[in-house]
């Protein structure tokens, strides 16, 4: 693993917060497995980075099937749960908001409608 993925790996304290919000279901894959924890220890490198999509580290998969997740969890509001839970972690915690947020953001219905529109109206 290179030291970019390696200095963004979630201690024990905030994974616990972390897993301690999740429904059920993910709480009960994320105990029995390491995919979801490697899964936001990705999504943290692209909030505090800033960096593209498509340049995470391989070591956390193809970058794809994270966002794809990512944006699966915004859309449910989990984010705001994960949030919520590392609350006395803002070194993660404000990254992480300004990612969600950016995200939800670019998915209003006004930005979508600009984005449908013209982008050149000659005179």
């Amino acid at each position: 693993m290179d030291d970019s993925v390696a200095t963004l790996q979630l201690d024990e304290a905030r994974w616990s917060a972390v897993v301690a919000t999740l429904p059920p279901l993910v709480r009960a894959r994320a105990c029995n497995g390491v995919r979801t924890r490697a899964f936001l220890e990705a999504v943290l490198w692209i909030a505090m980075t800033r960096q593209p999509w498509g340049r995470l580290p391989k070591a956390w998969g193809p970058w794809h099937s994270v966002y794809v997740r990512f944006t699966r969890w915004a859309q449910s509001g989990l984010w705001d749960e994960v949030i919520a839970s590392l609350h006395a972690h803002a070194d993660v915690a404000d990254p992480l908001r300004r990612l969600v947020s950016d995200y939800q953001l670019s998915r209003h219905p006004a930005s979508i409608a600009r984005r449908a529109g013209p982008r050149f109206t000659p005179f």
